[in-house]
């Protein structure tokens, strides 16, 4: 005796609508058939349905409980596709009809641009990712996870470069999706010129990209929140920000500037924080700093292990660089000068001969590196 409600029939029939499908086992021989809707299925003595969660088969009590939705990805999005069907005409079940499963290429994954939506085969798992919309001050990481692939279908990706007017107005959303589509040699360069590799990782900035789906072979990495789209630093005059390499080395940047890392950089962060003030001094004012590597700046060359004490008068403005360690007292970076009045003076003693002289009033007495009150 049958049942309808809502459209779909009891014990054994069952109503599948369109953009919908269903798997069904035979119980004699373990094969499982892919129905798509619309479509009515009519389970025998010999049938089973079955659901996929992804790691197994899993045996459901009722017809309705087999039904699933077919991912759908809309204009601006993707669809990532595990398992996809090796057999070219097989890519995916065919709608009003039941199917057997073709031979999938298990533990590939491929990256379907939408408008699209279909029914997936037995043991495939799809994810929906929404395109992404870079602003100029945002930036993608993106990483090589099939080196064949990504160079077969680097130019098929989707890219949207930005306009010399998009740039200027960086919050005209509507205006990014209006953008031309352009190659993806054009902005990014072609897979020959990038040497493309399995492991490789890449940034795509918003200063060159506007809109950015990614081929075959090639993923965009989220960030700890979950984010695919990630924050440059945006420096302002008298600021800057240290970005810290793989193997140890920093890198100084100052503004006004849209900072981006590298592929293998890192900002360095103080709590919260991924941009610094300069150090801005005055005559009074100083900073000890130590050399920790040997440079040259105009016609003067500094040794590792050097002390400086770098006053106002020859720098009103200090941004840290890679090869100075500021060396602090206490909790100061700043060493303030001392102030002697009219008949007073100050002993000082050369740290590195022990000599003692006596600073004299009136004045504002600063110590270099090797004095010391």
């Amino acid at each position: 005796m049958q049942e309808e409600q809502g459209g779909r029939s009891g014990n054994r029939d069952l109503v599948v609508n369109p953009g919908e499908y269903a798997y069904m086992q035979d119980t004699t021989k373990g094969l499982v058939r892919t129905s798509v809707g619309p479509k009515i299925i009519n389970q025998t003595g010999t049938e089973q349905p079955v659901v996929f969660d992804g790691d197994r088969f899993r045996t459901v009590g009722r017809l309705e409980d087999a039904v699933r939705q077919c991912p759908r990805a809309g204009e601006g999005d993707y669809i990532v596709l595990e398992n996809p069907a090796a057999e070219e005409g097989s890519e995916h079940p065919k709608e009003s009809a039941e199917s057997d499963l073709p031979v999938l290429r298990h533990g590939c994954t491929v990256n379907i641009p939408g408008p699209t939506t279909f029914a997936l085969w037995p043991g495939q798992t799809a994810k929906v990712i929404k395109g992404h919309h870079l602003r100029s001050n945002q930036f993608l990481l993106v990483r090589v996870y099939n080196e064949e692939e990504a160079r077969k279908n680097w130019g098929k990706a989707v890219v949207k470069q930005v306009s010399q007017q998009s740039a200027k107005d960086e919050g005209d959303d509507d205006k990014d999706n209006k953008e031309e589509a352009s190659e993806e040699s054009v902005v990014l360069g072609t897979a020959d010129e990038l040497g493309l590799t399995i492991g490789q990782r890449l940034i795509i900035k918003g200063t060159d990209v506007s809109f950015y789906i990614p081929p075959t072979g090639v993923e965009v990495i989220p960030d700890e929140q979950g984010n695919y789209a990630r924050d440059a630093v945006t420096l302002e005059r008298l600021e800057f920000a240290i970005l810290v390499d793989e193997d140890g080395n920093k890198r100084y940047e100052k503004g006004p500037k849209v900072v981006f890392p590298e592929p293998t950089e890192e900002f360095f962060t103080d709590g919260n924080k991924r941009k610094f003030k300069a150090i801005e001094l005055n005559k009074i004012q100083g900073i000890h700093v130590k050399v920790i590597a040997p440079y040259r700046e105009g016609n003067k060359s500094y040794k590792e292990g050097e002390e400086l004490f770098i006053t106002g008068d020859a720098c009103a403005i200090y941004y840290p660089r890679p090869e100075h360690s500021i060396i602090q007292y206490g909790d100061r970076m700043k060493q303030y000068a001392v102030a002697v009045p009219t008949g007073e003076g100050r002993y000082v003693m050369n740290r590195e001969k022990g000599d003692i002289a006596k600073a004299r009033g009136r004045r504002c007495f600063c110590p270099t590196r090797s004095l010391m009150l």
